[in-house]
């Protein structure tokens, strides 16, 4: 008898534990000792030590359907904290293609450097933004009616990797929804690669890296662009 195919929600619950699992299995073959924060739930392996903060498929949504944007999106953290990050890695599920950076030595796509774009009038700036899941959008309306071009891709890491290297300016998500454990990689790759971000309402301010920790982003390529986005959006400013 043929067995029944998986619906979208049952595959989305099977991949990210498959990949948890996946994660978990690979450091302790590794003979790693560190604080393991996932997304999927935290544990710590060996003595404990450094943070490793991971989303292993951020994205499961396209995944399960088949929209070729998914990633698995991990950093290294010495503190409990955003800022304690000193290496990050985003790493395309479907083209094997990896983002990393290291703090204080720069971001690569692959084996290239890479750099944010140069400023850009909002009218001409290719603009992420995530307002899926019901979310209000009054926040954004402002940004919405100036910027000439908005995309959602449903992947934040690999959005902010895109801004990182160029390809976009802007990554906005004002939710509240989004997990620390989905951009901890991603802002340390933008950062190195000449970008800025603003996290509830505080430029380049800290987390707490917690499977809890939520946060309301807009990431730009640089001052200017962060600057002008900030002023047409209303960050609800979560602590």
């Amino acid at each position: 008898m043929r067995r029944p195919a998986l619906d979208a929600t049952e595959l989305k619950r099977l991949l990210d534990s498959e990949a948890q699992q996946a994660v978990e299995e690979t450091l302790r073959h590794l003979g790693a000792s560190a604080h393991l924060v996932s997304e999927e739930g935290s544990s710590t392996i060996g003595d404990g030590g450094m943070y490793v903060v991971v989303d292993p498929v951020d994205g499961t949504t396209n995944l399960a359907r088949g929209v070729p944007l998914a990633v698995t999106s991990l950093a290294v953290s010495e503190t409990p904290r955003l800022s304690g990050v000193v290496a990050g890695l985003v790493m395309d599920l479907y083209t094997g293609g990896v983002f990393r950076a290291e703090r204080n030595r720069g971001a690569w796509r692959g084996g290239k450097p890479i750099h944010t774009a140069g400023p850009r009038h909002l009218r001409e700036a290719l603009i992420s933004m995530d307002i899926s899941k019901g979310a209000p959008l009054e926040p954004v309306e402002g940004l919405i009616a100036e910027a000439g071009h908005i995309r959602q891709l449903g992947c934040a890491a690999i959005s902010l990797c895109l801004v990182a290297s160029g390809v976009m300016d802007a990554h906005v998500d004002l939710r509240g929804m989004l997990r620390a454990t989905d951009a901890a990689a991603g802002l340390l790759i933008l950062g190195e690669a000449g970008g800025i971000y603003s996290i509830n309402g505080v430029v380049k301010g800290d987390l707490e890296l917690t499977e809890r920790s939520r946060l309301d982003l807009v990431a730009a390529s640089g001052p200017g662009t962060l600057e002008d986005i900030l002023g047409l959006v209303e960050p609800p400013g979560r602590a």
